[in-house]
Protein backbone atom coordinates (compact mmCIF):
# COMPACT_ATOMS: atom_id res chain seq x y z
CA UNK A 1 0.00 0.00 0.00
CA UNK A 2 2.99 2.45 1.08
CA UNK A 3 4.68 2.49 -2.29
CA UNK A 4 1.38 3.17 -4.41
CA UNK A 5 0.28 5.70 -1.99
CA UNK A 6 4.04 7.15 -2.98
CA UNK A 7 3.49 7.11 -6.53
CA UNK A 8 0.24 7.97 -6.72
CA UNK A 9 1.20 11.35 -4.55
CA UNK A 10 3.69 11.98 -6.53
CA UNK A 11 1.49 11.71 -9.58
CA UNK A 12 -0.85 14.18 -8.29
CA UNK A 13 1.74 16.43 -7.53
CA UNK A 14 2.65 16.40 -11.15
CA UNK A 15 0.10 16.35 -13.07
CA UNK A 16 -0.42 19.82 -14.89
CA UNK A 17 3.39 20.49 -14.65
CA UNK A 18 4.35 21.02 -17.90
CA UNK A 19 5.95 18.42 -20.18
CA UNK A 20 5.40 16.16 -17.42
CA UNK A 21 1.83 16.62 -17.04
CA UNK A 22 -0.09 14.23 -19.87
CA UNK A 23 2.04 11.14 -18.36
CA UNK A 24 1.30 11.47 -14.78
CA UNK A 25 -2.25 12.39 -15.54
CA UNK A 26 -2.14 8.68 -16.94
CA UNK A 27 -0.23 7.69 -13.98
CA UNK A 28 -2.22 9.07 -11.63
CA UNK A 29 -5.21 7.40 -13.36
CA UNK A 30 -3.86 4.32 -13.31
CA UNK A 31 -2.99 4.44 -9.51
CA UNK A 32 -6.20 5.52 -8.36
CA UNK A 33 -8.04 2.74 -10.15
CA UNK A 34 -5.54 0.34 -8.55
CA UNK A 35 -6.31 1.90 -5.45
CA UNK A 36 -10.36 1.92 -5.68
CA UNK A 37 -10.17 -2.10 -6.67
CA UNK A 38 -7.58 -2.65 -3.82
CA UNK A 39 -10.52 -1.05 -1.32
CA UNK A 40 -13.25 -3.00 -3.06
CA UNK A 41 -14.37 -6.29 -1.93
CA UNK A 42 -16.64 -7.85 0.75
CA UNK A 43 -16.07 -11.25 0.67
CA UNK A 44 -13.20 -11.28 1.93
CA UNK A 45 -13.72 -7.44 2.56
CA UNK A 46 -10.31 -5.16 2.53
CA UNK A 47 -7.93 -5.37 5.30
CA UNK A 48 -9.29 -1.52 7.03
CA UNK A 49 -6.29 -0.92 8.94
CA UNK A 50 -4.44 -1.10 5.62
CA UNK A 51 -6.28 0.46 2.86
CA UNK A 52 -7.45 3.38 5.38
CA UNK A 53 -3.97 4.50 5.44
CA UNK A 54 -5.48 6.16 1.35
CA UNK A 55 -7.83 8.24 3.62
CA UNK A 56 -5.53 11.67 3.31
CA UNK A 57 -4.58 11.12 -0.30
CA UNK A 58 -8.01 10.71 -1.32
CA UNK A 59 -9.55 13.72 0.57
CA UNK A 60 -7.18 15.48 -1.88
CA UNK A 61 -8.47 13.95 -4.91
CA UNK A 62 -11.31 14.65 -4.53
CA UNK A 63 -10.60 18.08 -5.92
CA UNK A 64 -8.28 16.55 -8.93
CA UNK A 65 -9.37 18.00 -11.94
CA UNK A 66 -9.51 14.60 -13.78
CA UNK A 67 -12.79 12.83 -14.12
CA UNK A 68 -11.73 9.41 -14.61
CA UNK A 69 -9.44 10.10 -11.16
CA UNK A 70 -12.19 11.90 -9.27
CA UNK A 71 -14.67 9.08 -10.24
CA UNK A 72 -12.16 6.28 -9.00
CA UNK A 73 -10.98 8.39 -6.10
CA UNK A 74 -14.97 8.49 -4.70
CA UNK A 75 -15.67 4.96 -5.71
CA UNK A 76 -12.56 4.20 -3.16
CA UNK A 77 -14.29 6.41 -0.63
CA UNK A 78 -17.97 4.16 -0.85
CA UNK A 79 -15.74 1.29 -0.52
CA UNK A 80 -13.83 2.48 3.02
CA UNK A 81 -17.41 3.94 3.83
CA UNK A 82 -19.44 0.58 3.38
CA UNK A 83 -18.98 -0.71 6.70
CA UNK A 84 -19.40 -0.08 10.55
CA UNK A 85 -19.56 2.94 12.18
CA UNK A 86 -15.99 2.88 13.09
CA UNK A 87 -14.67 3.10 9.51
CA UNK A 88 -17.40 5.30 8.44
CA UNK A 89 -15.99 7.52 11.41
CA UNK A 90 -12.53 7.49 9.67
CA UNK A 91 -14.19 8.68 6.45
CA UNK A 92 -15.69 11.47 8.09
CA UNK A 93 -12.52 12.22 9.77
CA UNK A 94 -10.53 12.44 6.73
CA UNK A 95 -12.85 15.64 6.03
CA UNK A 96 -14.26 14.58 2.80
CA UNK A 97 -18.46 15.63 3.62
CA UNK A 98 -18.26 18.59 2.73
CA UNK A 99 -16.28 18.24 -0.78
CA UNK A 100 -18.81 14.97 -1.18
CA UNK A 101 -21.61 17.00 -1.50
CA UNK A 102 -20.48 19.52 -4.05
CA UNK A 103 -19.43 16.92 -5.64
CA UNK A 104 -23.06 15.57 -6.22
CA UNK A 105 -23.86 18.70 -8.10
CA UNK A 106 -20.89 17.77 -10.95
CA UNK A 107 -22.14 17.34 -14.58
CA UNK A 108 -20.56 13.68 -14.93
CA UNK A 109 -23.27 11.01 -13.68
CA UNK A 110 -20.31 8.76 -13.08
CA UNK A 111 -18.66 11.17 -10.59
CA UNK A 112 -22.03 11.81 -8.98
CA UNK A 113 -22.83 7.83 -8.31
CA UNK A 114 -20.17 7.27 -6.44
CA UNK A 115 -20.39 10.12 -4.41
CA UNK A 116 -24.00 9.96 -3.76
CA UNK A 117 -22.91 6.43 -2.56
CA UNK A 118 -20.23 7.26 -0.04
CA UNK A 119 -22.90 9.82 1.33
CA UNK A 120 -25.68 7.35 1.49
CA UNK A 121 -23.07 5.12 3.05
CA UNK A 122 -22.25 7.53 5.74
CA UNK A 123 -25.76 8.16 6.86
CA UNK A 124 -26.03 4.41 7.70
CA UNK A 125 -24.40 5.19 10.52
CA UNK A 126 -24.96 6.79 14.27
CA UNK A 127 -27.10 9.61 14.60
CA UNK A 128 -24.39 12.18 14.91
CA UNK A 129 -22.39 10.64 11.79
CA UNK A 130 -25.70 11.22 9.83
CA UNK A 131 -25.82 15.01 11.91
CA UNK A 132 -22.24 15.24 10.22
CA UNK A 133 -23.84 15.34 6.42
CA UNK A 134 -26.96 17.06 7.34
CA UNK A 135 -24.54 19.91 8.68
CA UNK A 136 -22.40 19.73 5.02
CA UNK A 137 -26.13 21.00 3.51
CA UNK A 138 -26.17 17.43 1.97
CA UNK A 139 -30.51 17.73 1.93
CA UNK A 140 -31.12 20.83 -0.70
CA UNK A 141 -28.10 18.55 -3.23
CA UNK A 142 -30.72 15.42 -2.23
CA UNK A 143 -33.48 17.18 -3.35
CA UNK A 144 -31.63 18.16 -6.91
CA UNK A 145 -31.30 14.84 -7.77
CA UNK A 146 -34.82 13.32 -7.12
CA UNK A 147 -35.43 15.28 -9.94
CA UNK A 148 -32.55 13.28 -12.31
CA UNK A 149 -33.27 12.20 -15.46
CA UNK A 150 -31.57 8.67 -14.34
CA UNK A 151 -33.40 6.38 -12.65
CA UNK A 152 -30.81 4.63 -10.78
CA UNK A 153 -29.99 8.18 -9.31
CA UNK A 154 -33.06 8.61 -8.08
CA UNK A 155 -33.59 5.52 -6.12
CA UNK A 156 -29.98 5.95 -4.66
CA UNK A 157 -31.21 9.37 -3.75
CA UNK A 158 -34.31 7.65 -2.06
CA UNK A 159 -32.61 5.21 -0.04
CA UNK A 160 -30.16 7.82 1.28
CA UNK A 161 -33.09 10.04 2.63
CA UNK A 162 -35.09 6.58 3.99
CA UNK A 163 -31.63 6.57 5.95
CA UNK A 164 -31.49 10.31 7.28
CA UNK A 165 -35.60 9.90 8.54
CA UNK A 166 -34.50 6.73 10.11
CA UNK A 167 -32.82 8.94 12.43
CA UNK A 168 -33.85 11.42 15.18
CA UNK A 169 -37.06 13.38 15.23
CA UNK A 170 -34.77 16.86 14.49
CA UNK A 171 -33.35 15.11 11.58
CA UNK A 172 -37.17 14.40 10.35
CA UNK A 173 -37.66 17.96 10.90
CA UNK A 174 -34.93 18.64 8.61
CA UNK A 175 -36.02 16.31 5.81
CA UNK A 176 -39.44 18.13 5.94
CA UNK A 177 -38.09 22.13 6.28
CA UNK A 178 -36.52 21.00 2.82
CA UNK A 179 -39.60 20.35 1.28
CA UNK A 180 -38.51 16.96 0.27
CA UNK A 181 -41.32 15.18 1.84
CA UNK A 182 -43.74 16.26 -1.42
CA UNK A 183 -40.99 15.04 -3.78
CA UNK A 184 -40.83 11.71 -2.24
CA UNK A 185 -44.83 11.60 -1.97
CA UNK A 186 -45.20 12.61 -6.06
CA UNK A 187 -42.52 9.61 -6.52
CA UNK A 188 -44.73 7.50 -4.68
CA UNK A 189 -47.55 8.41 -7.39
CA UNK A 190 -45.52 8.36 -10.82
CA UNK A 191 -42.04 6.53 -10.08
CA UNK A 192 -40.92 3.16 -10.99
CA UNK A 193 -41.30 0.48 -8.65
CA UNK A 194 -37.82 -0.15 -7.48
CA UNK A 195 -37.73 3.79 -6.89
CA UNK A 196 -41.26 3.81 -5.11
CA UNK A 197 -40.17 1.70 -2.84
CA UNK A 198 -36.99 3.07 -1.35
CA UNK A 199 -39.30 6.70 -1.08
CA UNK A 200 -41.56 4.33 0.82
CA UNK A 201 -39.14 3.42 3.35
CA UNK A 202 -38.10 7.34 3.60
CA UNK A 203 -41.54 8.22 4.52
CA UNK A 204 -42.31 4.88 6.37
CA UNK A 205 -39.24 5.42 8.47
CA UNK A 206 -40.56 9.50 8.78
CA UNK A 207 -43.96 8.69 10.29
CA UNK A 208 -42.38 5.54 12.98
CA UNK A 209 -39.90 7.85 14.30
CA UNK A 210 -41.65 11.30 14.13
CA UNK A 211 -43.52 13.18 16.73
CA UNK A 212 -46.90 13.81 16.15
CA UNK A 213 -47.09 17.07 14.70
CA UNK A 214 -45.21 15.54 12.05
CA UNK A 215 -46.91 12.18 11.56
CA UNK A 216 -49.88 14.51 11.16
CA UNK A 217 -47.72 16.53 8.32
CA UNK A 218 -47.47 13.25 6.59
CA UNK A 219 -50.60 11.97 6.61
Amino acid sequence: MEPLLHLLEEARARAGNGRESKEAMSMCRNATWTLSNLCRGKNPPADFSLVSQSLPLLSRLLWHVDDETLTDACWALSYLSDGPNENIEQVINAGVCVRLVELLHHQEVTVVTPALRTVGNIVTGNDRQTQIMLNSLVLPALQFLLRNERETIRKETCWTLSNITAGTKPQIQKVIDANIMPSLIQILQHGAFKIRKEAAWAISNATMGGDDAQIRFLV
